[in-house]
């Protein structure tokens, strides 16, 4: 089976009038600076984009940023999805200042693969002592640099020298690269957003992540950035990649797509297209960040930086959590010194999309003319959507510390572990630990397997070791009850889960139950959700002799019972005990209940019943003195029982006589 073509994105960077533009255009024959403005004061105000064919099998999308300090943002949003850099550096003016804050910002966003063009050798008359001291110097700035072994090509965009070598360090870097994983959710940032004649609106980006496939997926999420809007879902009815209709776009494509039922005006850069709940909106969260030795002084909590995220960019709050050691363990500093790491809670405002994983760059808020740029800082999101409320400090720095972890499993316990008796289901999961696929469904079977969780069905887990905790304290809460009600059976399954203590899911308390009954701690004494200890209560195959006493006085008084008092007085039992065996022998149908205060023995009960529906063939009525004489009962006993067999329906009440009611069977 032949190999799907290698698409990849390339991203220029480097300072202003370097020549980024002139370069992708002698390379693939494209302008890119295609508004007006662009053209007439010659430098690069928005994002270009170029199609570049380098090889058979071989696709590069260009996506050329303006290298203006004051656009440095824009320049984030295009480098956010790209490949490798091409870092363009001219041998007239050596390195400058945008060029160390583009090196910073691709080091941050973790482009570790890239080729430096010294470019404008033409300007310098080709002399080799130059082009050679230029490259010492650039070479010198790229050390400790993700880039420090990229290779520095000196060409001219306008004599082509040099563009043939450029070409090929570029084919050997791309051999290197990894490529992007396709079986993760799609995102695609937006980056443009225009009306294409005959088609309506149509968004471009890059595709970070999974595949685009209408044919297959013809709805999409939109997770937008901004107040006031809603993720909601939006139509695909086209796609296109550099140009051309497609019916499949790849991780790592410029993708166009088209879209229905949704106005251009609705849409804006920063928002984010997607499949489920990979990306979140979020106004907090959780990011390891690398602080820039550059800066002047650390980050504390309260600090305001801008953050800028994809394609997306807001005003941010910084809340340092823990500074982190070499080995990314977290210590308890509270602030970030200049050249350090740390975790820090970020808040936002308006909200803007991220996901697990995702890069960020963190800026001044003002223009100080560092040298360095206005880029301090920047790293990758461990928690998209963490817990709110205060004091959680030590729950953050936990979670965080699990949801950085490579490893799946590791990430998917630690977000069970910390919704403790609430469980959490596939879908937080998915959004907070970046796991989707088969990637998720491994994790968690593997931690059903070696007993560390259990599944609440319904996609939901919580650890084995917080639902045994509860089948503990379910087994005391029954083992009370058996102590302070001797004769009760045991207790209902509703009342144990309601008495056990703290916020508990209910598919929580009733695992716990589950767990507790199949370890033989408690026993399922009927049907009816009844739950005892072994060998404590009222015993299945007979009632034990107090119970036994109290129906005997039933038995013995035939169709004229004793009362409660009466009961308590032969047995020596407080009013209280009298009720509650009255109570386990109406549940056993040992017992009928009449009134509050008044029951039979079941077979006194049919005999009564028995005795009616024969009067009731014969007369066709009955009424108060009629049963008084057909009993002996007094008028007391006999108007409740009328009231009984009505509620039966074996009577029905017509003035003050009975009739036959729908169950009188006659």
């Amino acid at each position: 089976m032949a190999k799907a073509p290698r698409s990849l994105v390339l991203g220029t960077a480097g300072h202003i009038d370097h020549g980024k533009t002139t370069l992708v255009r002698a390379l693939t024959g494209v302008d890119t600076d295609r508004l007006a403005e662009e053209k007439r004061r010659g430098i690069t105000i928005e994002l270009g984009f170029a199609a570049w064919p380098i090889a058979a099998g071989l696709e590069a999308s260009i996506v050329d940023v303006p290298g203006h300090e004051g656009l440095v943002r824009t320049m984030v949003a295009g480098a956010g999805g790209i490949d490798l850099v091409l870092l363009v550096i001219s041998a007239e003016d050596g390195v400058m200042p945008q060029t160390r804050e583009h090196l910073s910002i691709c080091s941050l966003l973790g482009i570790t693969h890239g080729v430096v063009a010294l470019t404008k050798i033409d300007r310098v008359g080709g002399d080799p002592e130059a082009i050679e001291l230029a490259t010492e110097d650039v070479r010198e700035v790229l050390a400790g640099t993700a880039l420090a072994e990229a290779p520095i090509i000196p060409c001219s965009a306008h004599t082509g020298e040099g563009l043939d070598a450029l070409r090929s360090a570029i084919r050997r870097v791309i051999a290197a690269l990894p490529r992007r994983p396709s079986d993760d959710r799609p995102i695609l940032p937006i980056d443009r957003v225009f009306t294409m004649k005959g088609h309506g609106t149509v968004a471009t980006g890059t595709l970070l992540s999974g595949r685009l496939q209408p044919a297959r997926e013809p709805n999409l999420t939109l997770v937008p950035c901004g107040e006031g809007r809603e993720v909601t879902s939006v139509r695909v009815r086209g796609l296109q990649v550099r140009g051309e209709a497609a019916e499949l776009a790849r991780a790592g494509i410029r993708s166009a797509v088209n879209l229905g039922g949704i106005a251009t005006s609705e849409l804006h850069r920063g928002d984010v297209l997607t499949l489920g709940a990979r990306v979140s909106r979020a106004d907090v969260l959780h990011a390891v960040l690398e602080h820039l030795s550059h800066d002047s002084g650390p980050w504390e909590q309260g600090a305001a930086v801008e953050v800028c995220a994809g394609t997306a960019h807001a005003s941010g709050v910084l809340d340092p959590l823990a500074g982190l050691d070499d080995a990314g363990a977290p210590r308890r500093e509270v602030t970030i010194p200049a050249g350090g790491r740390g975790l820090v809670r970020i808040r936002l405002e308006p909200p803007i999309p991220t996901w697990h994983g995702q890069r960020v760059i963190v800026r001044r808020l003002h223009d100080t003319s560092d040298p360095w740029g206005d880029t301090i800082g920047g790293g990758v999101v461990v928690d998209p959507q963490p817990s709110r409320g205060r004091g959680q400090r030590r729950r953050w720095i936990a979670v965080a510390e699990g949801l950085a972890a490579d490893d799946p499993a590791g990430r998917a316990l630690a977000l069970i572990a910390d919704a403790g008796a609430l469980g959490i289901d596939r879908v937080e999961l998915e959004r907070r630990a970046g796991l989707v696929g088969e990637a998720i469904d491994a994790a968690l079977a593997g931690l059903v397997a070696d007993g560390i969780a259990a599944t609440l069905g319904d996609g939901r887990w919580v650890t084995r070791a917080v639902a045994q905790d509860l089948a503990d304290e379910a087994v005391a809460i029954v083992d009370r009850f058996h102590d302070e009600h001797p004769l009760q059976p045991g207790l209902g399954r509703a009342a144990v889960e309601g008495m056990l203590g703290g916020r508990i899911a209910a598919d929580v308390a009733g695992l716990a139950l589950e767990l507790a009954c199949r370890g033989g701690d408690l026993i399922r004494f009927d049907d009816q959700g009844i739950v005892a200890r072994p060998g404590r209560g009222l015993a299945k195959d007979g009632f034990p002799p107090a119970l036994q006493a109290v129906l005997d006085l039933y038995e013995a008084g035939g169709i004229a019972p004793p009362t409660i008092k009466e009961v308590e007085a032969a047995t020596g039992m407080t009013s209280r005990q009298a009720l509650d065996a009255i109570s386990i022998l109406q549940r056993a149908a040992a017992l009928v209940r009449v009134t509050n205060e008044l029951s039979l023995a079941s077979r006194h009960h049919e005999r009564l019943v028995e005795l009616v529906r024969d009067h009731l063939r014969e007369r066709g009525e009955i009424d108060v003195q009629a049963l008084k004489g057909l009993t002996g009962l007094s008028r007391k006993f006999v108007v409740p029982v009328l009231e009984h067999l009505d509620r039966l329906q074996i009577t029905r009440r017509e003035g003050e006589r009975r009739v036959p009611g729908g169950r009188a069977q006659l």
